[in-house]
């Protein structure tokens, strides 16, 4: 089970400020939203879900300039928020700005 891959187009609705982990490496918290119409069971179903998610690395000054409203196209994987924690978090490495117009 290797599998770990997730595209979503999505809004931003909240990006924190760029931070530095212990580390070193720049890190940005952001919670998305993504809403669209698929196909399940043969019939039409309007989906939306709300994830947070955080971008490491030179991915992190990146978003943290993008601001509430944005969409943005994410490639990255699914891990929980912590050692302690089972709620998913998506970590970006990859996005594209949405043109809305």
């Amino acid at each position: 089970m290797d599998r770990n891959q997730l595209l979503l187009d999505a809004e931003i609705l909240d990006v924190g400020p760029v931070r530095a982990t212990p580390g070193g490496v720049d890190t940005v918290a952001l919670r998305l939203r993504h809403v669209s119409e698929q196909v399940e069971a043969g019939g039409a179903r309007t989906v939306e879900v709300t994830i947070d998610a955080s971008g490491f690395g030179t991915v992190a000054p990146r978003l943290g300039a993008l601001g509430k409203g944005q969409r943005i196209a994410v490639k990255g994987f699914l891990t929980k928020r912590s050692a302690r924690s089972d709620i998913p978090v998506l970590h970006i490495n990859e996005f594209k700005i949405i043109d809305t117009e």
